[in-house]
């Protein structure tokens, strides 16, 4: 059995995975499609990767605290076993490893390859995600994983019309 704590960093985790999956997608597949140098788009998506994690993590530490806050002015007990740190830290630290799945095809590759394996690599990892959720949650594998990858693919398409459209506009 799961407990309140336990269930709440598995919660920050798989938001943070899920987070550092989908928005370094949408990022540097819109800095590709801006069709800028391989250099602009590792340095935006590392960057990206990073700034995101701590922005995650912050964010996740200050939630917690303010629930645990909420909680103590209304005298329940309830939830005060959750921990701000650990979540900060699932959150935060998944975030990072979510990022490197669309990011790493741009250590290597250049160009039309490596947008089409850091997509190919983002599906499959959303994916594997969601379905690796159920082995917690008993929803059946195919099921979670095409939730998780269509809520978050699409940011990728998103991202990568918007940089092209605006790497016409200002180019």
């Amino acid at each position: 059995m799961v407990d309140l704590d336990d269930a709440n960093t598995i919660r920050a985790g798989v938001f943070g995975v899920q987070d550092g999956i989908v928005s370094t997608f949408g990022l540097v597949m819109g800095v590709a499609g801006a069709q800028v140098s391989p250099e602009a788009i590792l340095i935006a998506g590392l960057a990206g990767a990073f700034s995101g994690a701590v922005s995650m993590g912050a964010g996740e530490y200050v939630s917690v605290r303010v629930q645990h806050e909420l909680i103590a002015a209304r005298g329940v007990t309830d939830g005060a076993n959750v921990h701000p740190t650990r979540a900060a830290a699932a959150n935060a630290g998944l975030f990072v490893l979510g990022a490197a799945f669309p990011l790493a095809p741009f250590l290597a590759l250049e160009g039309l390859a490596a947008v089409v394996v850091s997509a190919l690599l983002s599906a499959g990892s959303l994916f594997a995600t969601g379905a690796l959720l159920t082995r917690l949650t008993r929803r059946p594998p195919w099921a979670s994983g095409l939730r998780m990858l269509l809520i978050g693919g699409g940011a990728g398409v998103l991202g990568y019309l918007v940089g092209s459209l605006l790497g016409v506009a200002v180019g």
